[in-house]
């Protein structure tokens, strides 16, 4: 719209007597082509109709609102900075994500920056810039949620190479998306004001005449110009005395009154034709990170091993000073123990379950045989298993019935042994020079992945891949005890070891690389036990310079 066409638009409102102001914006000079892209809204008329349909005067709540509602401050700035959906009719996915944003803010205390172009392009929706429906966007807010803006800038669906949007799914997308639980629509005027006074702000459709693109202030009613489409905003509050809706548009800082305004009071449809939208109930990605120390007491004298048959269940074991092994355990709500299992054992004894409810403990006795102790209702005795071994031993089970022990021998290479549901099998020697214990992991059935301090100090790793066993491979690292693996999912896995300043230390593969060192800190006097009974959660065990046994996990 050229300036002439401003200079008569501002005589036409003052000849009025209009209660806004207009001039010049970057979308006043657009074509009406182009102003009719910015207006994504697409009336799905059977929801529009159960929206507005008349209620009961007893299921309508009585008034009960603020004169005055401004959710920029109130109690704090719960709005977040104005964006700019560009020249794509995305205004929806905007209107959406922002009132999520504002709910976040005021339900959780977190300032969220929430990813547009995922909503938009990557959801049902489609690649596309055409509009859709509220009710649509929220529900795939429900289902899929959205990501932080930085896991799919918006102006990364524009950029080179075509198609043009496009929807880029970005890193770990899942775990980084918000969701909502609830949503409705609020058609009765009291109640859209009760929700902006007790819960906050909500989304808004109406119609854009030609005259709102050169809005510049004041609060908005229609006075020249043709309709244009729909679009939709988010509501942030509203003023009785000034009689009309504040709202926070997407068309850039540089629309409106740093890109929010004032409509009054029924105008352009805004709460006679069309509803208000709401999403509660946010639910914030799980941020992952490390906790602890936590000190479990008791006395030990070796490295804990520890096992998860289930979720929110661990169990850990240790030599005590009378060389029997003690048993702790947690059982999702305390810790309990210490319990004595018995046995005159050398070195940590090792634990594995392969079922919910079943234990299987290994231990080297004074006869440097291998003994195993089960419990499945209740505990066995100790079983003599044989072999001449030199470390303690580690155990895992890859599937039901089944489990796969590992030690050094006297000859320092690394002896296999299995049980398959039927009978032990085994001794099998798979080489190596071990300068202590092994320790392994299984991420599948069939999978076996072992893990060594070399001769060098350095970590070494050999696997089984359902048909033959690897060479070793050398992994770095400066070890100064046993190390510690665990798997909480297919193809990852998870390495801990005692470093030279007696930290504990952790690498881990992704499925496609190993990591490098990670520094956990702690001062360890023996190598780590390490559980998982989830994804993305780890619990790791160690004795402390006062033979405690100490706690961290991840999660």
């Amino acid at each position: 719209m050229p300036i002439l066409d401003i200079q008569t638009l501002a005589a036409n409102l003052t000849q009025a007597k209009a209660r806004w102001q207009p001039r010049q914006t970057p979308q006043s000079n657009l074509s009406d082509t182009a102003k009719k892209a910015l207006l994504g809204v697409v009336v799905d008329q059977a929801a529009l109709a159960s929206a507005m349909a008349p209620r009961a005067e007893r299921d309508v709540a009585a008034p009960n609102f603020d004169p005055a509602v401004d959710w920029r401050n109130r109690n704090g700035n719960h709005v977040t900075p104005v964006k700019d959906q560009g020249g794509c009719g995305s205004c929806v996915s905007f209107c959406t994500s922002a009132t999520v944003e504002s709910m976040a803010s005021i339900e959780k205390g977190q300032l969220l920056d929430l990813s547009e172009a995922d909503l938009h392009f990557c959801s049902s929706h489609g690649a596309s810039c055409g509009g859709w429906w509220p009710d649509q966007a929220i529900e795939q807010v429900k289902t899929r949620g959205i990501p932080d803006e930085a896991c799919f800038p918006y102006a990364k669906a524009f950029e080179a190479p075509p198609p043009n949007p496009k929807c880029i799914i970005g890193p770990n997308r899942d775990a980084r998306a918000v969701k909502v639980t609830k949503s409705s629509t609020l058609a009765n005027i009291a109640e859209r004001k009760n929700y902006l006074t007790s819960v906050g702000p909500c989304c808004a459709v109406f119609h854009v005449f030609n005259d709102f693109f050169s809005y510049g202030g004041g609060v908005y009613h229609h006075i020249t110009g043709a309709d244009m489409g729909l679009h939709c905003v988010e509501i942030i509050g509203y003023s009785e005395a000034e009689q009309c809706w504040i709202c926070k548009n997407s068309w850039g800082a540089g629309w409106g009154v740093g890109g929010f305004f004032k409509i009054a009071y029924g105008e352009a449809g805004i709460d006679t034709e069309f509803p208000f939208w709401t999403a509660q109930g946010v639910i914030l990605p799980v941020v992952h990170g490390w906790k602890g120390w936590e000190s479990l007491g008791g006395i030990i004298t070796s490295k804990p091993s520890a096992v998860s048959w289930g979720p929110d269940r661990i169990d850990v074991v240790a030599r005590g000073t009378d060389s029997a092994v003690w048993h702790r355990w947690w059982d999702g709500t305390a810790w309990r123990g210490w319990e004595s299992l018995g046995g005159i054992i050398q070195g940590a004894p090792a634990i594995c379950s392969w079922a919910n409810g079943r234990l299987d403990i290994f231990a080297i006795g004074t006869n440097h045989h291998l003994f195993h102790k089960w419990f499945q209702g209740g505990w066995s005795g100790w079983e003599d298993l044989g072999g001449v071994l030199s470390s303690e031993p580690a155990a895992v089970s890859w599937g039901p019935n089944r489990i796969d022990v590992f030690a050094r021998g006297m000859d320092q290479a690394m002896w296999h042994l299995w049980w398959d549901g039927a009978g032990w099998h085994g001794w099998e020697s798979l080489g190596g020079g071990l300068s202590t214990g092994p320790a392994v992991a299984s991420w599948s059935d069939n999978r076996l992945d072992a893990f060594v301090r070399g001769y060098d100090m350095h970590l070494w790793h050999k696997w089984w891949d359902g048909r033959a066993w690897s060479g070793w491979e050398d992994l770095g690292g400066i070890l100064s005890g046993e190390p510690g693996a665990v798997s909480w999912s297919q193809n990852r896995i998870d390495v801990f070891y005692p470093g030279q300043n007696s930290h504990m230390w952790h690498r881990w593969w992704d499925g496609s690389h190993w990591s490098g060192e990670e520094d956990l800190g702690g001062i360890l006097s023996s190598g780590v036990g390490v559980s998982s009974w989830a994804q993305g959660r780890l619990d790791c065990f160690v004795q402390g310079t006062d033979s405690a046994m100490y706690h961290k996990w991840y999660s």
